[in-house]
């Protein structure tokens, strides 16, 4: 710092702080930049209205956006919630009609969301404040970013199960028949990249989805129904994201998770804006801002695990180096869409 005092230019100190820190997202908003020779330019603060389209639980988005316009206070964020099926229902229609209306898209179907990179219709951006988040994290040249991690795992009620599951084949076993549950793969990203993926695994493909339907296995809605019935054992096991075991055991619910033996999956849930936005500047804004540490905290607060460096994990969490990880089967899923789709309404009736 000796050095920056001599140059004697504080307003520039407040300048590269800002960068560093994301555009000064992280506690209060300072919108700077660098003109020619150094000199600090105030540039214009984002503003206006943006159309947020999400498959994020309405607590988690209302948290988030909440927190993201008190620190923007020009900025208003516009949410359109549903299942990730009817958000890319909605979507769809949109694009038949000429124009998508959401400025960002946040579901869990990397799939869809890459469908329209390839096609051209979301904006490549690196946020300043994912500094330090692995590359692997940003897919087709930085058009989606994963901004927290969750797996799909096995689920249990505690009072229910007297042998903890420890495989994903537990669902098929006997003594769960009727018992077990799963996300719909229509309403649910999570779900459907889970079937997409085993569908394509030695060991597993099609036939286990077959076991799971002769033990009346029950397709509920989303991750949250599975949650629910596993709290109040109506189901005693269920393939479900993390996060949601981690928060209801945390408000005395009596549940717990386990990651099976073949593995907890990989649920790519990323966000990406829509190169047609008319608000780029905010859009942009709130990319960033869930890189903040004060984001990240929020993330942490729900019970996911942070994507951002040195953010500390949720209560129950496991590190990170100690969960057996597969990795979605993006390709199998982008190219054999369609073809899941239509297996798995044969093998269950629902679509």
């Amino acid at each position: 710092m000796t050095n920056w005092r001599h140059l004697g230019r504080h307003v520039l100190i407040v300048a590269l702080a800002a960068a560093l820190l994301g555009f000064g997202m992280s506690g209060g908003t300072a919108w700077v930049g660098l003109g020619r020779g150094g000199a600090a330019l105030a540039a214009e603060a984002p503003s206006g209205t943006i159309n947020l389209y999400t498959s994020e639980s309405e607590d988690d988005i209302n948290l988030l956006v909440g927190d993201f316009m008190k620190r923007t206070p020009g900025v208003t964020v516009r949410v359109f919630r549903a299942g990730t099926g009817p958000v890319e229902a909605k979507v769809q229609a949109e694009q038949q009609a000429g124009k998508i209306q959401a400025d960002l898209l946040y579901f869990a179907d990397i799939g869809f969301l890459h469908d329209l990179s390839t096609k051209g219709l979301l904006a490549s951006y690196l946020p300043p404040a994912s500094r330090g988040v692995p590359r692997e994290f940003h897919y087709d040249g930085n058009q989606e970013h994963e901004v927290r991690l969750i797996f799909n795992v096995l689920g249990f009620n505690t009072m229910a199960v007297h042998f903890k599951p420890t495989t994903w084949w537990d669902l098929a076993a006997p003594r769960y028949r009727g018992k077990a549950g799963m996300p719909n793969p229509f309403i649910s990203g999570a779900a459907f990249a889970n079937v997409g993926t085993f569908a394509s695994m030695k060991g597993f493909g099609w036939d286990y989805y077959r076991a799971l339907k002769k033990n009346d296995v029950q397709i509920l809605n989303a991750n949250g129904d599975v949650i629910q019935k596993l709290s109040t054992s109506e189901i005693a096991v269920g393939s479900i994201v993390d996060f949601f075991v981690r928060f209801a055991k945390s408000q005395g619910s009596p549940v717990d998770y386990i990651v099976p033996s073949e593995g907890a999956v990989l649920i790519p849930t990323p966000i990406a804006i829509v190169k047609a936005t008319s608000n780029l500047p905010a859009a942009e804004a709130f990319v960033n801002y869930l890189y903040t540490p004060d984001a990240q905290a929020l993330f942490v607060q729900r019970s996911y695990i942070p994507v951002l460096p040195g953010v500390p994990l949720p209560a129950g969490a496991p590190p990170l180096s100690s969960i057996k990880i597969i990795q979605p089967n993006l390709t199998y899923i982008n190219t054999h869409r369609d073809e899941i789709k239509k297996t798995f309404t044969d093998i269950f009736g629902v679509q």
